[in-house]
């Protein structure tokens, strides 16, 4: 699977690979409370684990890239960056969905908590969502 192959890629001692790291660490987080049904903690992970894995793909192309929380915008940035359509319409679509989770995953609104308001469902998408971008960016890498 392309997360062991980016683990192995993460082991390297470098600015950008730290950010791989932390997105790998923020994966098994998201993982773990799956398991545990934590459903709002799901969503906020997923998003900070493609969130980083973006950041790690500009940087490690030598592209700075601006402070923020935004992935589709990274992945836009990504596109431009490399010069190639890694992330195409339907995907940059799922990413707008887990931008939102930057925020909404965490802080309540209106007298809800996350906790109230997000679901399995939304779960289940973000971390579909975030398997599509450890494959895309494994196969950047050259893992199966």
């Amino acid at each position: 699977m392309s997360a062991d192959f980016l683990a192995q890629l993460a082991a390297r001692d470098s600015d950008q690979c730290a950010w791989l790291r932390q997105s790998l660490n923020d994966l098994e987080m998201a993982k773990i409370l799956l398991a545990s049904k934590k459903w709002d903690g799901v969503c906020y992970h997923a998003q900070q684990a493609a969130e980083k894995l973006l950041k790690f793909l500009l940087s490690d192309a030598g592209q700075a890239f601006r402070h923020t929380y935004s992935v589709h915008e990274l992945a836009k940035a990504c596109n431009k960056a490399l010069e190639v359509v890694l992330f195409n319409d339907d995907v940059i679509d799922l990413y707008k969905e887990l931008s939102r989770y930057s925020t909404i995953a965490r802080y309540p609104f209106a007298g809800k908590a996350p906790v109230d308001l997000i679901t399995k469902k939304q779960a289940l998408s973000a971390m579909d969502t975030l398997t599509e971008t450890l494959l895309i960016v494994g196969k950047i890498y050259g893992a199966n």
